[in-house]
């Protein structure tokens, strides 16, 4: 059982694959489908900005955007295909953690996170794009 946030990050990482930047970006550069999904609010977008090409559903509505077994207007077209690639990101790469197991959780294959989120990218020199 998990006792506070810390505790909660980590058994979500558990068995999904942590990216760094670098291959992150090897990853977008080799499957032009691979999905970039930003899990924070809208208004925390413009903390770092976004990767470009990224799509954003904020973890507060994933659980259901995410669920094919919702009515299709309730549901994110960028998680229509459960083989999709998908790299989940946010601010620090944490709450990314949790949205990747929801995502292994509701039956998607392919899902992976970018370790320290959009701060690591930028910090790596790659771009980010003002919201």
């Amino acid at each position: 059982m998990t006792t506070n946030f810390s505790a909660t990050v980590k058994s979500a990482q558990e068995g999904i694959e942590l990216l760094d930047a670098s291959q992150v970006k090897a990853a977008l550069d080799s499957d032009p489908n691979t999905l970039i999904l930003d899990v924070r609010d809208e208004g925390d977008l413009n903390l770092t900005g976004i990767i470009e090409g990224t799509e954003n559903v904020s973890m507060g509505t994933l659980y259901f955007k995410a669920d094919h077994e919702m009515p299709a207007e309730y549901q994110a077209p960028c998680l229509a295909d459960k083989d999709r690639p998908i790299i989940t990101t946010c601010t620090l790469g944490l709450v990314a953690s949790i949205a990747a197991k929801t995502l292994k959780d509701y039956g998607f294959n392919n899902v992976k996170i970018l370790e320290g989120g959009n701060v690591a990218w930028k910090e790596a020199g790659l771009p980010l794009k003002e919201v």
